[in-house]
């Protein structure tokens, strides 16, 4: 059976999870056998799913995309979900959404959660598509905060993360490793990009409201990138948004996306109000000289200081381990399903 999972050239540690998780949970269970496949942590359950004779889904989420169109028939074995908005979206029952599958990593002994007396300093960690114009490191320098790029190693980061007293998360897989390791975590939004639906998904299944501080942006590039994401569909930030809301908006956009004009429109909007402009500024920057990111990256670094002096929140201990036994009797069962 093989691990299928969402891979960045750049990498992003909470899709990287799946390249060696699933294999240290269930020793000798996997392989390179694509006619059984596994689809594990990731907005990844979409009509881009590889075909396969056989498909086994374990926390997955619902993707902007449709399912296959054999999704849920006996091929599909769907043990369970990242939570309760994903469940609703593809119809399934209620008790498919546990959480997501990164819980699992407090069961492993090379992780073990550290004890608070143990645990020093605040991280932050930003969604990978921050950093694409973005300049979080320095606002991090700027606010006394230490600096973590989720395209760094997954192990790395997790033991970070473990041995941090307080977590500032903008990549939602920061909120989630913390939680597992039981350490406090602050949900942030870098831009419209973070996506409500994915946090409140998660965050449903671990009884945590979900009010994320807006830090806003940290570079005039990645300002101007922030106001042209709702041209091309990529604005899935919601300000206040309760779970009905979310399901519709996701519904709404998953409907546009599908139609067949989108992938056009897409590449050509995308293009010519992103892309084109962002070299331009790139180069003005690069050629005059021109320092425009200081208002912005002293700014951003405000809002991490206000943020590292917030509590944090994480899941109750009933709760959190709840959910781990119930991950855990869905693990035997794929172990059985792949054996047989």
């Amino acid at each position: 059976m093989k691990v299928h999972y969402y891979k960045t050239a750049a990498g992003n540690f909470g899709d990287d999870l799946n390249e060696w998780l699933w294999h240290d949970l269930l020793p000798g269970v996997f392989d390179d056998n694509e006619e059984c496949r596994f689809a594990g942590i990731g907005t990844i359950i979409s009509s881009a799913l590889p075909p396969a004779k056989k498909w086994i889904v374990f926390s997955s989420g619902v993707g902007y995309g449709v399912p296959p169109a054999n999704f849920g028939n006996e091929s599909w074995n769907i043990l369970s979900v990242r939570g309760p908005l994903t469940a609703h979206v593809l119809g399934l029952p209620k008790e498919k959404a546990i959480t997501d599958g990164a819980a699992l990593l407090s069961t492993l002994p090379e992780f073990p959660p550290v004890p608070e007396a143990e645990r020093k300093g605040v991280i932050f960690i930003p969604h990978h598509d921050a950093l694409k114009t973005g300049q979080w490191e320095e606002a991090c320098r700027r606010a006394g905060v230490e600096y973590i790029s989720p395209q760094g190693d997954a192990k790395t980061i997790i033991n970070r993360i473990r041995h941090a007293k307080l977590i500032l998360a903008d990549a939602m897989h920061a909120a989630i490793i913390a939680d597992a390791m039981r350490v406090p975590w602050v949900p942030l939004v870098s831009s419209s990009q973070i996506n409500t639906f994915k946090w409140l998904d998660w965050t449903q299944t671990i009884n945590q409201h979900y009010q994320p501080l807006v830090l806003g942006s940290s570079s005039f590039r990645e300002s101007m990138r922030n106001k042209t994401l709702a041209l091309y569909g990529e604005n899935y930030h919601l300000k206040n948004a309760d779970v009905d809301y979310a399901i519709k908006e996701f519904i709404r956009v998953r409907k546009q996306k599908s139609t067949p004009w989108w992938p056009r429109y897409l590449k050509y909007t995308r293009y010519f109000s992103h892309e084109v402009p962002d070299r331009l500024f790139t180069g003005a920057e690069t050629r005059f000289n021109m320092k425009w990111n200081d208002r912005y990256i002293d700014q951003a670094a405000a809002k991490l200081r206000q943020a590292a002096q917030l509590g944090g929140q994480r899941s109750d201990d009933s709760v959190f381990y709840e959910n781990v036994e119930k991950l855990q009797e869905r693990l035997r069962q794929v172990e059985l399903i792949a054996r047989a």
